[in-house]
């Protein structure tokens, strides 16, 4: 049970830590008004760097340490599973978007 506990926090700290990154790196320095971001700009700060696959795993590794060695309350593992449906689904749209531009890039 620990496993699933910690694959929980490890994706809830990856999300929101890569939410975090987006936002530091990119729209802080959007000019006020509407703007907009290409996909091949959030490709090139995510799946397409190799910095953002070694944070996945640091923070697969963290999580897994966390569950295994601090009996958190179930609470909070709730608290965890709510918090954490705003990011996935963001990761989820993100990640259907860069496949559809590969699909369409590679006809």
């Amino acid at each position: 049970m620990w496993i699933v506990k910690g694959t929980l926090l490890s994706i809830w700290l990856f999300l929101f830590g890569t939410i975090a990154y987006l936002y530091f790196v990119l729209f802080r320095k959007l000019p006020p008004g509407p703007g907009s971001i290409d996909i091949r700009t959030l490709a090139v700060f995510t799946v397409s760097n190799p910095a953002w696959w070694l944070v996945l795993i640091g923070c697969l590794a963290f999580g897994l340490a966390i569950a295994y060695s601090w009996p958190i309350k179930p609470i909070l593992w709730i608290a965890l599973a709510v918090t954490e449906l705003f990011p996935v689904g963001l990761l989820t749209l993100f990640l259907v978007m860069v496949g559809r531009l590969k699909a369409i890039a590679g006809k």
